[in-house]
């Protein structure tokens, strides 16, 4: 994320941070004579404050990528959209009635509280939605009038072809090309741009606000002096990743003790901080699911069990962790206890190995519940990529090259292929390959506000099971 996106990022929540509390002494004080009640709280201060901490903590994670924010489609927006606005309602109001019960305030007004937090997420909505279009015209630049210069031989500039076609046809003013070969205007049909002979002169003459220089494997002998030639008149250098085009994938710039290179995977996880924020996120919600339901759970299946196929009530299996290491991840029993004992075969539709009751307790999803004791010990987290067993990890990792990407984060209980539907067993290559894309797209673009997403989805799957779950 460049700068530029960067600010409008922070300037985005700052807007939600200002309209919140705005929003909130604005139905304050017209609530009086609205409801002829002489005041709606006596600690107006406490609750507005309350709120906006509400807002914040929403906000910590909801825009980190703010630049796919920026370039996704209408409908795709208003999607993401709706979704933040829950989100940041969700925690602002969990802020004012955690006030409300610390307070022990008997005299709000609870209309009041109702009114404020459902009015917020209707201003919310077309806030989030509109936001990034109103920053980027208030600080839009009239690159028409801005003057780029293209720097680079025959064989670099072809690289970017489109790229120059698609600008010029925009309004963006690429005017002159200036190549240490020469011939490149031909070559690339840019006749419309002006050639420049001496480079030294041409910057001295013309205001010159951009100039994007092209390097290839044998730039070396005219690079630094173009670039030093170009800061010295106070030109805007932008340098074309010349590797860009071998892989499949952007490039990550990472500094390592000092030294600068490339990565293929961008990952926010190797950010402690975030660390710590996912590992708080998957405490709060597995503890309370740890206490209170699996011990009502592993009672109900249990006697179930002993009913229809007697024996162990967990299902125990090597999967693949975090970085390859093995560990043992828990089931509830769903298959007869020989059917299931060293069998790597994937559960099918109406399969033999699978008692009655465990075929209702996989369509619900209710055989995964022990594995939050898995996320308590460490081993996964609440959502990540589902752990695949290590025979068929080898055999996955074969066909598709950036498979293992997975093993950068935990496994999940959940994850972004299952919370789409995509669960059950793998019958097509194309399956396979969905599943893997959503799960490298997961560890690349990984966000607190995602993995709630994802929870609250795999929750209705839970409720509303897809087709797929057998």
């Amino acid at each position: 994320m460049n700068h530029k996106t960067q600010g409008y990022s922070i300037l985005h929540r700052l807007a939600l941070l200002i309209i919140c509390i705005s929003w909130f002494w604005a139905l304050f004080a017209i609530w009086g004579p609205l409801k002829n009640e002489l005041l709606p709280t006596s600690n107006p201060p406490i609750y507005s404050m309350m709120a906006v901490l509400g807002m914040l903590v929403s906000n910590i994670a909801s825009f980190n990528r703010y630049h796919t924010y920026l370039e996704m489609g209408r409908w795709e927006r208003l999607t993401r959209s709706i979704t933040l606005a829950n989100v940041q309602g969700v925690m602002v109001a969990f802020a004012m009635l955690l006030t409300y019960f610390l307070v022990k305030d008997i005299e709000i007004s609870r209309a009041f509280l109702s009114t404020y937090i459902l009015s917020l997420w209707i201003i919310l909505v077309p806030t989030n939605y509109y936001m990034p279009d109103l920053l980027q015209w208030l600080f839009k630049e009239n690159i028409g009038s801005r003057q780029t210069l293209l720097i680079g031989t025959t064989r670099t500039l072809s690289s970017i072809k489109e790229w120059v076609h698609h600008n010029t046809k925009t309004g963006f003013n690429i005017t002159s090309i200036y190549t240490p070969g020469g011939g490149a205007q031909e070559h690339l049909n840019l006749q419309e741009l002006i050639p420049v002979d001496n480079l030294e002169k041409y910057l001295d003459r013309e205001k010159i606000f951009r100039v994007v220089i092209v390097p290839g494997p044998t730039s070396e002998y005219w690079i630094q002096g173009v670039i030093d030639l170009c800061q010295r008149c106070g030109c805007r250098i932008f340098i074309h990743n010349p590797y860009a085009n071998y892989f499949s994938v952007p490039l990550v710039p990472v500094l390592e003790r000092g030294q600068p290179f490339f990565s293929l995977q961008n990952e926010p996880l190797e950010s402690p901080f975030n660390q710590i924020l996912k590992r708080l996120f998957d405490l709060a919600v597995c503890l309370p699911i740890i206490i209170f339901v699996l011990p009502v759970l592993t009672i109900l299946v249990w006697l179930f069990q002993q009913i229809q196929s007697p024996g162990p009530i967990f299902f125990k299996q090597t999967r693949g962790g975090k970085g390859g290491d093995p560990f043992t991840i828990l089931k509830f029993r769903s298959m007869h206890p020989q059917s299931a004992k060293g069998d790597t075969r994937q559960a099918s539709k109406d399969d033999d190995r699978t008692f009655a009751f465990g075929r209702f307790i996989r369509k619900y999803s209710i055989d995964e519940f022990p594995q939050f004791l898995n996320v308590l010990f460490g081993d996964m987290s609440l959502v990540g990529p589902r752990p695949y067993m290590i025979e068929h990890d080898d055999l996955i990792g074969r066909d598709f090259r950036a498979y293992h990407v997975r093993k950068f984060v935990k496994p999940g209980v959940t994850g972004p292929a299952q919370c789409a539907g995509l669960r059950g067993e793998v019958i097509s290559q194309d399956l396979l390959q969905a599943r893997n894309e959503m799960d490298f797209n997961y560890v690349g673009n990984w966000s607190l506000l995602l993995d709630i997403e994802i929870v609250v989805k795999t929750a209705l799957q839970v409720i509303f099971p897809p087709k797929s779950a057998y």
